[in-house]
Order: structure tokens, then C-alpha cells, then sequence
């Protein structure tokens, strides 16, 4: 089996010994001087929709013998043409984290700042901030790699022998020959054998009447009938057997169906500036299944997004506060806000659930102190815990 450890699993801790009472972080950006003094990077994550869909494909294959179902076995829901049709199943909507490019901070530290009062930072793998002068305690997970694999279920699918004897019948033609004798004509008739393809009727004929003897044989075989005192395991394996031979000889006049289930994964990173939006996430078709939005087949499907708007107070308060201007800036974390997410086909929601998008939420600052120990929720960035000594 396929192991793989999980990105959050590993950290990343660094230890500065500082003399300094509060601690001064940059927010990187193209337009910002450069800072002068050595420190840490951090980033705080930035949430990505994924989608995983469930397409069911149904392949109808009609039987060579479909025409004579009804005229020899009185069947007449068959399947009489072939045919391939897809339909829309399950719709998965989950989230990942990953770290927002827009928002990634430097941990400056000044010179004569390295002596007594430590600071503890661990980071994940990815650079995303997991706890400060206290240890997450993360424990290394490791987690099973399920491929996806297409679920094929085949319905009495036939072994290809659609004839129970030969091929070729023998034919017999009357050829008549006459022979002159003098004055006398005698006509002489002879019988010649020929072997000619039975025609499909006839293929079709003895494939039923073999139909028949199967379920005779059947038959007598549960009735007792056969006079043999077979073992159990004889019984069922020979009853096996013959339902097998009728499903596989009925099959070439009623045909088969074969579904199979395709999974299509999408994903999405919403924009931090739009907290509803409303797009083509593919196009699906119930003839030709699913396309590119590209396409001009079938039907567009949609993924709407529309945040909830829970932490507008929170901005207005912080933007406030930042028309105080400040020496230096503490620890950025995340407040992420709840959004809906929803998938639609044909204006019918097909799936949806609640969740929580970083970027939709607000970024706001934490004075550090030495006695402070925080712990993070690395995939969203948020506080999970504050201790205060």
C-alpha cells in the first residue's frame, strides 16, 4: 500500500533568544523598503474549493437475436438498438489550504535583540504559521493513499458463442437429369447434399430451444428428477452452471448493459475581492457526458460561491484602527468568514455546503509578548488557543 505523510505534519521551529519586549513584522510586498536585519518568513493560507464528481455511463448493447426475442421466448422488453447515455451521481464539495501569496509577512529581528527572552515559532511545511512560544504538538499522521478507481459493473456480458451448433446446416437439392434412350426420354432425379450458413432466424431458433432444455435440466435437477444423490457442493456448483448458460443464451436476444461510474475532480481558488460569484465549472451532456466549458455541448454547470459576510464589523473596526500609525506590528493571523458553496445543473442545486473561506474573512495583527503562547489552525491561519502567563 501507498503511503504518504501529510503536509501539516512536519515542523519547522525557530528559536530567537531577544532582549526585546515586542517584535516588529513586515507584510512583504513589491512596494515595501527592504529590511536590514535578518528574520523568518511566515505565510497565512488561502482556501481552494475542490469538486469531485461522479459521472454514471450506461452502454446498452443489443443482442444479435433481439428481432426473434418475442417470436420464440415471448420476450419483448429488449434492448433493440445500441446506446450510450451518462447522468450526473454524487457531487463532492470540499476545501484545502494553501499558502496566499498576497499574504506573506517577515518576522524582523533588530540587532542586540538576541539575549534573553526567547521566541518560539513553528511552521508547517508550507510556511503557515502553527503556534508561537508553545509547541502545536502536531503528530506525525500518516494517511493511506486511496486511488481513485472507476467502479465497473459489467450485466451479463455474453461469451461471444452465439450458436449452439454449427454454423453450416446441410442442404439437399433435387437435380433432374434426363437421359434419351432411342426414341424414349427418361428423366432421372438425383439428390445432391450441399452445406449452406444457416440463416440468423435459424441461430436464433436453436439458441432458444437450448434456453429450453437449460431450464428442463434446471428443473429436474432441483426436483430431484435426475435420481443421482449429489453432494451439496455438486448441487451448487451444477445449478451454478446451468443458470449461468440461460443468463449468457438469453442475453443474445434480451442484450446486455454495462454501467460504469468516472470521477472528474475541479478545483477553485476564489478571488479575496469578490465575496459572491457565480461561474462554469464544465459543461455535461447526457449524450456525450462530461466536456470542457469550451464546448458547445450539452449544458453548463455551475459553482456558485457567496460569502456570508459575518466579519464585516470585525474590518470596519480594524480599518479603524489602522489610521493609527504604529512603529512596529506585531503577529499577522487570519479570521476566516463562512461562505456558501453550491453546484447547479438546469437550475436544480445538485450539491452544497458551508465553508469556511480565509480569504473571504479579515487579516488583523496581535501585539507579541514574550508571555503570550498562541496556537494557530494552520489551514486557516485563525487562533486556536491564547495563554496568557
Amino acid at each position: 500500500m501507498i503511503r504518504k505523510y501529510s503536509a501539516y505534519t512536519f515542523i519547522f521551529a525557530m528559536l530567537f533568544a531577544t532582549a526585546c519586549s515586542t517584535l516588529n513584522v513586515r507584510h512583504v510586498d513589491t512596494k515595501g523598503e527592504m529590511p536590514k536585519s535578518d528574520g523568518v518568513y511566515y505565510s497565512l493560507p488561502k482556501t481552494g474549493i475542490s469538486v469531485e464528481v461522479t459521472v454514471n455511463k450506461t452502454h446498452k448493447i443489443k443482442g444479435p437475436y433481439s428481432i426473434y426475442a418475442d417470436k420464440y421466448l415471448g420476450i419483448s422488453n429488449v434492448i433493440t438498438a445500441n446506446s450510450v447515455s451518462y447522468s450526473l451521481g454524487d457531487i463532492k464539495l470540499n476545501s484545502y489550504s494553501i499558502p496566499d501569496p498576497d499574504q506573506y509577512y517577515f518576522v524582523e529581528s533588530t540587532k542586540g535583540c538576541f539575549k534573553k527572552q526567547p521566541l518560539l515559532l513553528e511552521l508547517t511545511e508550507a510556511g503557515l504559521v502553527s503556534s508561537i512560544n508553545k509547541s502545536s504538538e502536531i503528530k506525525s499522521v500518516i494517511n493511506p493513499e486511496t486511488p481513485s478507481v472507476d467502479a465497473i459493473e459489467e450485466l451479463n456480458e455474453p461469451t461471444g458463442q452465439f450458436s449452439v451448433n454449427s454454423n453450416i446446416a446441410e442442404s439437399f437439392d433435387t437435380i433432374i437429369e434426363k437421359v434419351n434412350l432411342d426414341t424414349i426420354t427418361i428423366e432421372k432425379k438425383v439428390l445432391k447434399k450441399i452445406l449452406v450458413e444457416k440463416t440468423l432466424e435459424q441461430k436464433a431458433k436453436e439458441a432458444a430451444d437450448f434456453i429450453m432444455r437449460v431450464k428442463q435440466s434446471a428443473f429436474d435437477l432441483i426436483s430431484g428428477l435426475s435420481e443421482v444423490n449429489y453432494t451439496k457442493e455438486s448441487f451448487e456448483y451444477m445449478n451454478e452452471q446451468l443458470k449461468k448458460s440461460e443468463t449468457e443464451y438469453l442475453n443474445l436476444f434480451t442484450g446486455i448493459t454495462i454501467k460504469q461510474q468516472l470521477k472528474y475532480h475541479f478545483t477553485y481558488v476564489p478571488e479575496s475581492a469578490k465575496n459572491s460569484i457565480t461561474l462554469p465549472l464544465f459543461r455535461f451532456s447526457e449524450k456525450e457526458g462530461v466536456a470542457d466549458t469550451t464546448s458547445n455541448k450539452g449544458e453548463s454547470v455551475y459553482l456558485s460561491i457567496n460569502g456570508s459576510g459575518n466579519t464585516n464589523s470585525i474590518s470596519s473596526f480594524i480599518d479603524k484602527k489602522t489610521n493609527i500609525k504604529k512603529k512596529a506590528h506585531g503577529l499577522y493571523y487570519r479570521i476566516p468568514d463562512n461562505g456558501k458553496v453550491s453546484i447547479a445543473y438546469n437550475n436544480k442545486e445538485k450539491a452544497d455546503a458551508n465553508i469556511l473561506i480565509n480569504q473571504y474573512g479579515v487579516v488583523t495583527e496581535l501585539p507579541y509578548d514574550k508571555n503570550i503562547k498562541l496556537l494557530f489552525y494552520p489551514n486557516s491561519g485563525t487562533i486556536k488557543s491564547v495563554e496568557i502567563k
